[in-house]
């Protein structure tokens, strides 16, 4: 029997590997389609080329294959365990001497690569292809902003920017720019100048006034005019409550989310304290979640009558549990202890789960040899 259970092991983990690799692929196929609907437009109105819409899409599937592969993981044990009651492997794998333990092992040890992948991606992989892409999505803009100063029209390059411009001179000059500047909603701000043109920086596409003046409403409905020679608008969006030049939350390594610098608004402070938790505790939902699939699964008797009843337990359990994850994840913004019950979510799903297998089951009766073996072993 010894050299029979890592044979079993061995036929259980192959049957599970296949369908969690093509259930994370289609997942991940579904999510890529959705998202590559966001950037469509810059290649049909605004001449974005095949290769860059590619690596933009590219670089948001790490962030989501760190919430599909529990998913995935979830329903190629529900789908493969499932099956393997219907055809009666698992009653003849149990009848053959293999306990609950040998029969879920296959499952854990495949829950715990994709959990190591799991922290692999959400420690490190997400927030590096977030800075790319926010690089990438940055020198898009600045450059189809550029492109889309259209003479005699008003233009939005970028959301809360409104550009018009009178002449677009044969030596690449402006002349009679209109700038209406709302990307700070508190204070829009209105911007007048005979003429100006538009400079690449490495920060991206910006427009240069020339003799102009600039208008600003204070909240009390009071306008104060500045007349300049020269002002300079930046073509990009504004940054947020984090610190000047400060990454977003999901472009922070573990190191800068445990660490934040000083100076950031306690909201922001908040929302990475959220991150935080949420890179730690999601891949621990791949152990969580093929532990839950298994526990109805497994308790007591096979019974290919009852398969159904069981498979739904584990689904709304699964969903209660993601549920709760994504509800206590948000809390954590405003309410620091809301971590506690996070993982205890998960902990605790996972031990009932387990107690379910492993507390619940019938006793193995061991094999007995036929009557005449025994009369032979006790002569």
């Amino acid at each position: 029997m010894p050299g029979y259970m890592p044979l079993a092991t061995r036929y259980l983990f192959r049957q599970l590997l296949l369908p969690a690799l093509a259930i994370t692929a289609g997942l991940a196929a579904v999510v890529w389609l959705t998202q590559s609907v966001r950037f469509l437009d810059l290649i049909v109105n605004r001449g974005l080329s095949a290769l860059v819409f590619v690596q933009l899409t590219i670089l948001l599937l790490p962030t989501f294959l760190t919430i599909i592969m529990p998913i995935a993981l979830f329903c190629a044990v529900v789908t493969v365990y499932s099956r393997l009651i219907s055809d009666r492997e698992l009653v003849v794998l149990r009848a053959a001497g293999l306990g609950p333990w040998a029969l879920i092992r296959p499952a854990m040890m495949l829950a715990g690569v994709f959990t190591l992948i799991g922290y692999l991606l959400s420690l490190y992989i997400v927030p590096t292809f977030t800075r790319d892409f926010r690089e990438l999505q940055i020198s898009i803009r600045s450059d189809v902003a550029a492109v889309l100063l259209q003479e005699g029209r008003f233009n939005s390059p970028v959301p809360g920017l409104t550009v018009f411009v009178r002449e677009r001179l044969p030596s690449g000059e402006l002349a009679g720019i209109l700038v209406q500047d709302e990307r700070n909603k508190a204070a829009p701000v209105t911007m007048m100048a005979a003429r100006g043109g538009l400079v690449a920086t490495d920060t991206g596409q910006r427009i240069v006034l020339v003799d102009g003046n600039r208008q600003e409403r204070s909240p009390d409905g009071r306008v104060s005019f500045l007349y300049f020679d020269r002002y300079t608008v930046d073509l990009a969006l504004v940054a947020g409550d984090a610190a000047p030049g400060a990454p977003d939350r999901r472009e922070r390594y573990l190191s800068q989310l445990l660490n934040p610098e000083a100076g950031i608004s306690e909201k922001f402070r908040g929302e990475l304290r959220s991150e935080l938790h949420q890179r730690l505790a999601w891949p621990l939902y791949n152990l969580a979640f093929t532990l839950i699939a298994l526990g109805p699964l497994l308790a007591g008797e096979f019974s290919r009558r009852s398969r159904w009843t069981r498979v739904a337990v584990a689904a709304t359990a699964m969903i209660a549990v993601q549920l709760a994850g994504i509800m206590l994840t948000s809390a954590i913004v405003t309410a620091p202890l809301a971590a506690i019950p996070l993982y205890l979510s998960i902990f605790g799903a996972a031990a009932i789960a387990l107690w379910l297998m492993l507390g619940r089951h019938p006793r193995r009766i061991p094999p007995q040899a036929p009557d005449g073996m025994a009369e032979e072993a006790r002569a």
